[in-house]
């Protein structure tokens, strides 16, 4: 049991390690990219190629990993939650105090994960239902 969990918990790594290198290196190549095209432009210098913080307001590759990470971490640490109160007398005092910590870190990164979704959403404008104004008629031209 202790191998699958091991081997489970690697591909977790692995893959959370993974995306978080896909996120570097897109960010990496948006960049190079934008700052070739305004190169060959002529408009500006290499140095003033955008604002590179702007990428961020993207959900990425690196944000879903965070999500599953606290999906799993949090499973686990629960059905540890419930193991420790099942055998109290096997474990010592200071085990809940892991547990304990353990739950609030990993819904602390959670409430940070929403924060950074919510931000996205609102300095994104959120999505194309955004940019409709109701005040406004879609086909002025026509009447009824």
């Amino acid at each position: 049991m202790y191998i699958a969990l091991a081997v489970f918990a690697s591909l977790v790594g692995l893959f959370v390690t993974g995306a978080a290198i896909f996120t570097a290196w897109t960010f990496y190549a948006s960049r190079k990219k934008t700052v070739e095209v305004q190169q060959q432009d002529g408009n500006a210098p290499a140095a003033a190629a955008g604002n590179p913080w702007s990428w961020f307001l993207r959900w990425t590759v690196a944000d879903y990993a965070a999500l599953f990470l606290f999906g799993f971490g949090a499973v686990f640490l629960l059905t540890d939650l419930v193991g420790v109160a099942k055998d109290r007398d096997q474990f010592p005092m200071y085990h809940y105090a892991y547990l304990l910590c353990g739950i609030v870190f990993s819904f602390m990164g959670m409430l940070f994960t929403f924060v950074r979704l919510a931000l996205v959403l609102r300095l994104t404008g959120g999505s194309a239902a955004a940019h409709h104004h109701p005040h406004k008629p879609d086909q002025t031209k026509h009447a009824e």
